[in-house]
C-alpha cells in the first residue's frame, strides 16, 4: 500500500478524535506566567528540577530541555524554589511586573562535592533519580555519565540493571529485554520517540544489541503508561534518546577509544566513539556522534536432546543426540546520530533527529553430531549406556558460514510551541529496519566407514560419551578424512520493516479557569509495512568430496575433543567454484519449494489513536485520569500450500485482514506523604499485538516428519488490566528507597496448539497460534540507591534492586497443570558498589537472574528451562584531566555460561561458555 493511500482516515477515527478534543473549545485560560531554563554549573540543562512557588501548591518539573513554565501566578512578588536531587536547593525572589517573565537559574554543587573531582557515576545517578521523581508514568531511567557514556556495551545490557528487567543473551551479549516477566515481543521500542521495527522475521521483539550505547544519552523504561503514551506496551515501553545539542553548554567534544581482549578467543577488538555538539547564537544547535566496534569472540557449546528410546522391548528415557559446537563470531557495529535543533524564542523549538545503526554479524559454526537413537541400545541402567551398531550416517560433521547484516534508521522532526495559555507539540517520523542473510550455507558431511559403537553417561548435567571401535575408545570420528559430503543447506533471508508515524499533543493548563486542572489531548498515527522472504532449501545431489580437503588445525575447545578443525572459507570457496555440481534431487523439489515460499509474507498494520487526559493537582495529590482509543487495521498476503492426493504441491496467494478498536482507560495517583516520600498508584489497560509471523497467512512444512506450522490471521490482541503501587522515599541526598507491587491480568494470551485433524493437511501434525488461555503476573520490586557525600566513606555509592515474580499460564494441551509464563524468572537482582574520589572512579556490578521456563513440551520431561545466570563486571577509571581519562573494564569476571536443561537439572540441554573480556582505553572531553 502507498503511504498516501494509507493516510486516509476512517470515519470512526475522525469521530473519536473529534469527541476527545471537542470539550477543549469551552475553556477559559489564565494569563500570568513565569518561564525559564534551569542548568548546572557547566551550563547543561537539568531535567526533573522541581520548580515551586513558595508557600503555595503551584509547582512544575523541568522538561528534558531543562525548561519550565509556571502559569497564573497572582502575587506581585513571589519566591521560587528550585529543587534537584544531588544539588543544593536554590531560591529566587521575583517581582511580577508583566504578563510573561523569564527567569533562568543555574544550580551549583556544594563545596564538598566540588572537592570530589570526578563525579561521573554520581551525576548519571542523579540525572536518573530526578527524571524518575518527575515522571507521571511509572518509569525507570538510565542516564549517561558526564562524558555522555555508559558502562555497558549495548542498550540491552544497560537495561538489565533496572528493577523488573532481565535479558536473554546471544554469544554472551545481551540481546532481548524481558520486562516484569513478559516476553520481549510484548515490549515497544522507540528511538527519540519514533517507533522502530525489528529485523526479526517472526517476532515483534527488537534486538537491542544492534544499538551501541555510544549513540545514546538516556533510556526510559515505562512500566505503567499514561493515556498520552501508546497503549500497546503490555510488558514495557523502552525509549532510547540520542544527545541533544542543548544538553551541554557551548562547544563540546568527547571521545573514547579502547581495545578489548576476549579470554576464550584470544583476540583483541577495537572500539571508538566520537561526539561533538555546539550551540550557535543561543538559538541553533547541532549534535553529531559516531561510534564503531569490531568485536571478535568465540564460544564453546554442547547441546543434547532427550527422549524415549527402545531398550529390551521397553521405552526408557535417555539421550538421543549430542552435539559439540564451536562458534567463531566477528561483530561490527557502526552507529551515528545527527540532531539539529532551533530555538527561535524561549517559547518555541524545532528539531530534526536522526540515528542510524549498522550491525554485521559474521559467524562460523563447526559442529559434530552423534545421533545415538540410530544405534542399538544394548545396555542401560538409567545413567550409563552402551550403544552398538551406530551407523555412519548417525555420526556427522558440519561447517556453516553466514553473514547477518542489520541496519536501523530513525528520523523524526517536530516542534514545540508554548502559547501564553497552552502548549502544542507536533511530530512526524520514519523508521527503517533491514535484515539480510544472503550467504548462509552449511556443508553437511557424514562418516563414511564401518559402524561404530558408543558409551555414555547421563543424569549429572552435561552428558559425557566415548565413541568405540570393537569396544575400545577410538579417534576415528575426529579425523576429517573419514567424512564425505552429503548435502549443502542454504538459508537465505530478507526482512524489510518500515514505519511512518505522525502526531500532536495539545496541553491546556488551568482548564475552565481551574488552577488545579490541566487537560491534554492528542492524536497518533502509525503506518507499518513488514515484508519477510525466508527460505531454506537442500542441495543433495553433490560432488564426491572429502572433508579432509577442508582440514585446519584443531580448535581450542574446552568442553571435550572436537578433533580436526574445518575451514569455513575453504568450504565456501569449494561451493562457489563447483556451484554447478550442487543440485536439487528430484524428490526434494516439492519440499524445497514449500520451504522457500511457504514462510513468506507481506503485511501492513495501521494504528490510529486519540486520547484525552486530565491532570488534577491538589494539596499533596496529583491525579491523572485519561482514556486512549486505538484502532488497528491489519492486512497480509501470504501463501496457501495445497497438497494433492499424489503429494503434488500447489502454491497460491492467500489474503487476510482484520480491523479492531481498543478503549484503554487509565488512572494514576501520586500522593506526597511528606516532602521526601511519595506514594504512587496506577490502574492501566494495555494491549499487545500478536507477531506478524503469527498473524500472517503462512506455512512451514516438514515433509519428512509430517509437521506443519501455520499462521493465524484471526488472532485477537493480548489485553491486560494492570495495577501498580509504588512507595518512594528520598531519605538522603542522592539516595532513594523504592518499594512496589504490581499485578497484570492478561486475556487472549497467544499459545501454539497442535492438532492432526486439519483438512488441508491430512495426516500432518499442525501447529498454529491461538487465543486459548489467560495469564497473570504478580510481582514485587525493591530498589535502593545510596550516595555517601561526607565522612570517611565520602565518594562511595551503593545500589541494589530485587524483583520477585509469580506468573501463571494455563495451556489447553496440558489441562490441570499450571505453568509460569515463558521467559519469566521468579527472581532478578542487581547489586553495585561504586567509589569516586579525587581522580579515581570504580564500580563493581553483580547481576542475577533466576531460572525460567523457555518452552513447554508434551509433558514435564520435555519442558525446557534456562538455568540461573550470575555475572560480575568491574569498571575503573583515572582522570588525569577532563581531556584524558584512563579506563579499564572486565566483563563476565566469573566466566558465567549459558545453560539450558530439559525437564530436570540433571539433563543439560545446552551449555555454552564465552570467557571474560578485558578492556583498556582512554576517554575525554574538550
Amino acid at each position: 500500500m502507498s503511504f498516501l493511500k494509507k493516510t486516509n482516515r476512517s470515519l470512526l477515527t475522525t469521530c473519536i478524535i473529534t469527541a476527545l478534543t471537542a470539550p477543549l473549545s469551552t475553556m477559559v485560560y489564565a494569563a500570568t506566567t513565569v518561564q525559564g531554563q534551569v542548568s548546572d554549573a557547566n551550563g547543561a540543562p537539568l531535567a526533573g528540577v522541581r520548580v515551586s512557588v513558595k508557600n503555595s501548591q503551584q509547582s512544575v518539573f523541568t522538561d528534558a530541555t531543562g525548561r519550565y513554565n509556571l502559569r497564573q501566578i497572582d502575587a506581585e512578588q513571589v519566591t521560587l524554589t528550585f529543587e534537584y536531587i544531588g544539588l543544593p536547593t536554590s531560591e529566587r525572589q521575583l517581582t511580577l511586573n508583566q504578563q510573561s517573565q523569564q527567569l533562568n537559574v543555574s544550580l551549583t554543587p556544594r563545596d564538598d562535592i566540588e572537592r570530589i573531582q570526578i563525579t561521573s557515576q554520581r551525576d548519571a545517578s542523579n540525572r536518573a533519580l530526578n527524571e524518575y521523581r518527575a515522571a507521571d508514568a511509572i518509569s525507570n531511567f538510565i542516564a549517561a555519565d558526564d562524558m555522555g557514556q555508559f558502562v555497558d556495551q549495548n542498550v540491552a545490557e544497560s537495561l538489565q540493571r533496572l528493577p523488573g528487567t532481565s535479558i536473554t543473551r546471544d554469544q554472551g551479549e545481551g540481546r532481548f529485554v524481558s520486562v516484569r516477566g513478559l516476553s520481549s515481543s510484548l515490549n515497544t521500542v522507540t528511538l527519540n520517540g519514533v517507533r522502530v521495527g525489528t529485523p526479526e522475521d517472526g517476532s515483534r521483539a527488537v534486538p537491542l544489541d544492534v544499538i551501541p550505547t555510544g549513540s545514546v544519552e538516556s533510556i526510559e523504561l515505562v512500566k505503567a503508561p499514561t493515556a498520552d503514551m501508546p497503549g500497546d506496551a503490555l510488558g514495557g515501553a523502552i525509549d532510547i534518546k540520542s544527545p541533544s545539542p542543548f544538553d551541554r553548554d557551548g562547544l563540546s567534544v568527547r571521545y573514547r577509544a579502547e581495545a578489548s581482549y576476549n579470554d576464550l578467543s584470544g583476540d583483541t577488538s577495537p572500539k571508538m566513539q566520537f561526539n561533538i555538539s555546539d550551540v550557535v547564537n543561543d538559538k541553533f544547535g547541532y549534535a553529531f556522534g559516531i561510534n564503531y566496534l569490531d568485536r571478535k569472540l568465540e564460544s564453546d557449546n554442547v547441546e543434547a536432546e532427550y527422549d524415549k528410546v527402545d531398550f529390551a522391548g521397553e521405552d526408557v528415557f535417555s539421550v538421543i543426540e549430542v552435539q559439540q559446537r564451536k562458534y567463531y563470531v566477528n561483530r561490527e557495529r557502526l552507529g551515528t546520530n545527527l540532531n539539529l535543533e532551533y530555538r527561535p524564542s524561549d517559547a518555541s523549538r524545532l528539531y530534526l533527529n536522526t540515528i542510524y545503526s549498522e550491525f554485521t554479524d559474521e559467524e562460523t559454526r563447526q559442529r559434530s553430531i552423534f545421533s545415538f537413537e540410530d544405534g542399538e541400545l544394548s545396555a542401560f541402567d538409567g545413567s550409563s549406556a552402551v550403544i552398538n551398531e551406530l551407523p555412519g550416517d548417525a555420526i556427522k560433521r558440519r561447517i556453516r558460514f553466514r553473514t547477518k547484516e542489520q541496519d536501523t534508521l530513525a528520523i523524526d522532526a517536530g516542534g514545540e510551541y508554548r502559547f501564553r495559555d497552552w502548549t502544542l507539540n507536533y511530530r512526524a517520523g520514519y523508521s527503517k529496519t533491514r535484515e539480510r542473510v544472503l550467504d548462509e550455507n552449511e556443508g553437511r558431511y557424514e562418516y563414511n566407514d564401518d559402524s561404530l559403537g558408543a558409551r555414555y553417561q547421563i543424569g549429572q548435567g552435561l552428558p559425557s560419551f566415548d565413541i568405540l571401535e570393537n569396544g575400545q575408545a577410538t579417534r576415528l570420528h575426529l579425523d576429517n578424512a573419514n567424512y564425505t559430503l552429503d548435502r549443502a543447506v542454504l538459508v537465505p533471508k530478507i526482512v524489510n520493516d518500515d514505519e511512518y508515524n505522525a502526531g500532536f499533543d495539545a496541553e491546556f493548563p488551568y482548564a475552565f479557569g481551574l488552577t488545579e486542572l490541566t487537560l491534554k489531548t492528542g492524536f497518533d498515527m502509525r503506518l507499518k509495512d513488514k515484508y519477510a522472504d525466508v527460505g531454506e532449501y537442500e542441495l543433495r545431489d553433490v560432488p564426491d568430496a572429502s572433508l579432509a580437503d577442508l582440514t585446519i588445525a584443531a580448535p581450542d575447545y574446552g568442553l571435550g575433543d572436537l578433533g580436526d578443525g574445518i575451514s569455513s572459507g575453504a568450504y565456501m570457496d569449494y561451493f562457489y567454484q563447483n556451484r554447478d555440481q550442487f543440485k536439487e534431487r528430484e524428490k526434494d523439489l516439492i519440499e524445497n519449494r514449500a520451504l522457500l515460499e511457504g514462510q513468506d509474507f507481506d503485511a501492513s498494520e495501521d494504528v490510529y489513536a486519540g486520547y484525552l487526559m486530565a491532570t488534577v493537582d491538589l494539596t499533596r495529590t496529583r491525579i491523572i485520569a485519561g482514556v486512549r482509543v486505538e484502532q488497528t487495521r491489519f492486512e497480509a498476503q501470504g501463501k496457501q500450500l495445497t497438497f494433492d492426493e499424489n503429494g503434488g504441491l500447489t502454491i497460491s496467494d492467500r489474503f487476510a485482514k482484520s480491523d479492531y478498536t481498543n478503549v484503554l482507560p487509565s488512572v494514576h495517583i501520586a500522593y506526597d506523604l511528606a516532602d521526601d516520600m511519595k506514594l504512587r498508584a496506577a490502574w492501566t489497560n494495555t494491549i499487545a499485538r500478536p507477531s506478524f509471523k503469527d498473524l500472517s497467512p503462512r506455512a512451514e512444512v516438514d515433509l519428512e516428519d509430517l509437521d506443519v506450522e501455520l499462521g493465524n490471521p484471526d488472532l485477537d490482541p493480548y489485553e491486560a488490566m494492570n495495577w501498580d503501587l509504588m512507595y518512594d522515599w528520598y531519605y538522603a541526598d542522592s539516595s532513594l528507597l523504592s518499594l512496589g507491587v504490581f499485578y497484570k491480568d492478561i486475556d487472549n494470551y497467544v499459545v501454539n496448539l497442535t492438532s492432526n485433524n486439519v483438512a488441508e493437511f491430512d495426516g500432518y501434525d499442525v501447529e498454529r497460534p491461538v487465543n486459548a488461555t489467560s495469564a497473570s503476573v504478580k510481582g514485587f520490586e525493591a530498589n535502593w540507591q545510596h550516595s555517601v557525600n561526607q565522612g570517611a566513606l565520602a565518594g562511595f555509592l551503593f545500589g541494589a534492586n530485587l524483583t520477585l515474580l509469580d506468573t501463571e499460564l494455563e495451556l489447553l494441551e496440558r489441562a490441570g497443570e499450571s505453568f509460569s509464563i515463558p521467559e519469566s524468572a521468579d527472581k532478578n537482582a542487581n547489586l553495585f558498589i561504586g567509589f569516586e574520589r579525587g581522580n579515581f572512579s570504580t564500580r563493581l556490578s553483580w547481576t542475577y537472574r533466576d531460572e525460567y521456563l523457555e518452552e513447554v513440551g508434551d509433558d514435564s520431561r520435555y519442558d525446557i528451562y534456562v538455568a540461573p545466570h550470575k555475572q560480575l563486571d568491574l569498571t575503573a577509571s583515572y582522570r588525569f584531566s577532563k581531556a584524558f581519562e584512563l579506563v579499564a573494564e572486565i566483563t563476565n569476571i566469573n566466566d558465567a555460561p549459558l545453560e539450558l536443561y530439559q525437564g530436570s537439572k540433571d539433563y543439560t540441554l545446552q551449555w555454552e561458555e564465552y570467557g571474560p573480556t578485558f578492556s583498556l582505553g582512554v576517554k575525554g572531553r574538550f
